[in-house]
């Protein structure tokens, strides 16, 4: 069951990288804020298909949702923010670096969550978040190197 799960969480990272890029490209087209609005608009759509095909409903009871903290509800403003900053940052940057910055972001945030939550840091995700750190901007230096080298071979052609 493990390794279904350990599938599960690839597929949405692949999920992820491939819908950053088909986002990017409707916000190119039509801007950073009208391809969020458009993100949003569609998979709202997607999301009432997929219940009308599961025949899976939502159950709006007040009470059970009054009982949730208000900051839980941040999550979809706070997706929006992922969306924008996703539009505009994907044509920038290779998909490559962009998976590895965000990463990096994540890993991140998680161990300051994990440091204010349980007041404690694993020493392996430290030296772990570091690691990709150095090895991205390794990456970026050979990148510039070659490309740097290949401008020069055009100039001289």
């Amino acid at each position: 069951m493990f390794y279904f799960y350990v599938l599960l969480a690839i597929m949405a990272g692949v999920s992820v990288v491939i819908s950053r890029i088909y986002n990017s490209r409707i916000a190119e087209e039509i801007g950073t804020f009208q391809g969020t609005f458009i993100n949003y608009v569609t998979g709202l759509i997607s999301a009432f298909l997929l219940f009308i095909i599961t025949k899976d409903y939502i159950n709006i009871n007040p009470e059970s949702y009054s009982n949730i903290p208000f900051y839980a509800y941040l999550g979809g403003g706070i997706g929006i923010l992922v969306v924008m900053l996703s539009n505009y940052t994907t044509p920038k940057v290779s998909s490559f670096y962009l998976s590895l910055i965000v990463f990096l972001g994540q890993l991140s945030i998680g161990i300051l969550i994990d440091y204010y939550s349980y007041n404690t840091v694993s020493m392996g995700k430290l030296i772990g978040g570091l690691l990709i750190l150095l090895g991205l901007s390794y990456n970026i230096l050979i990148d510039k190197s070659i490309d740097s080298k290949n401008k020069l071979i055009d100039e001289t052609l």
